[in-house]
């Protein structure tokens, strides 16, 4: 295992407590059966009922399990145990059937062509070093005809720099694209600031053109690109709470992309 993943490993083994007590995943309304799936997802996924659906860095299965609640036939995949065991013990408590595999997301222990839909959001390509190999296997998972569904932190707003003032300009700080990780040191948690963790993560820079031609290669048709002018979490200090899910630019700021929305349809595998 190489420092990279190391490091990105147990960042993720760390959180898994934290972020299954935290407000910001909504795990208690959760429990009590509310749909916890955000809404930029839930309008762009559509009716997953009766669909085989993949949910790749799956996290400890909250969205997984809500796509279950939906009707779908699913299953997470993820590099860390600690989030996969609590995936699986959050299913057998809420009820939902669900299938939960730890493994490499760019070659997931899986058999091909298996699924209906690929779906996986909020911060899930940056950790990933090799994108075009991140497109192929979810390409190689679905039937054809299968859909991709991709909602994510725009390249434009992760150039910005996070460790500024509310009140400073947006500075950039990070490449729009880039072959070798950025590394990061934190001390605290984006989902509870309050909890103290320390360590290093390393995240890759993904431009716009290398994820759309990404996905040409692996054999997907691109059916739509949205730009957002929100995103899922505190993404940045000069945002503002617009609502209990989405953070975004103050009024009358001009527009800064801060999420996408990708979707395609596999049409073959190259």
């Amino acid at each position: 295992m190489d420092l990279y993943r190391q490091s990105n490993l147990a960042y993720w083994e760390s959180v898994v407590s934290i972020h299954l007590a935290s407000k910001f995943y909504r795990v208690d309304e959760f429990r009590r059966g509310v749909n916890v799936l955000d809404p930029i997802v839930r309008e762009r996924i559509g009716d997953v009922r009766g669909k085989r659906l993949l949910h790749l860095q799956c996290h400890f299965g909250l969205d997984t399990l809500s796509l279950a609640r939906m009707g779908a036939e699913v299953t997470g995949v993820d590099f860390s145990p600690r989030a996969i065991e609590t995936a699986k013990a959050l299913a057998s408590e809420t009820g939902l059937s669900a299938s939960f595999v730890e493994g490499d997301v760019t070659a997931p222990p899986l058999p091909p062509a298996a699924f209906d839909i690929v779906f996986a959001s909020w911060g899930a390509i940056m950790w990933i070093e090799d994108i075009s190999a991140w497109m192929r296997a979810a390409a190689k998972a679905l039937a054809v005809g299968g859909r991709l569904l991709l909602v994510e932190g725009h390249p434009a707003m992760m150039m910005m720099d996070e460790h500024v003032s509310p009140r400073s300009p947006f500075t950039m700080r990070y490449p729009y694209q880039s072959r070798m990780p950025e590394m990061n040191e934190f001390d605290r948690d984006y989902a509870d600031p309050s909890a103290r963790i320390e360590g290093e993560i390393f995240i890759w820079s993904h431009g716009v053109g290398e994820i759309l031609n990404a996905a040409i290669a692996a054999g997907f048709e691109i059916r739509s690109f949205e730009e957002l002018d929100r995103v899922h979490w505190a993404a940045l200090p000069q945002l503002i709470k617009r609502d209990e899910v989405y953070w975004a630019l103050p009024d009358g700021a001009p527009f800064l992309p801060l999420a996408f929305a990708l979707e395609a349809r596999r049409v073959g595998v190259k």
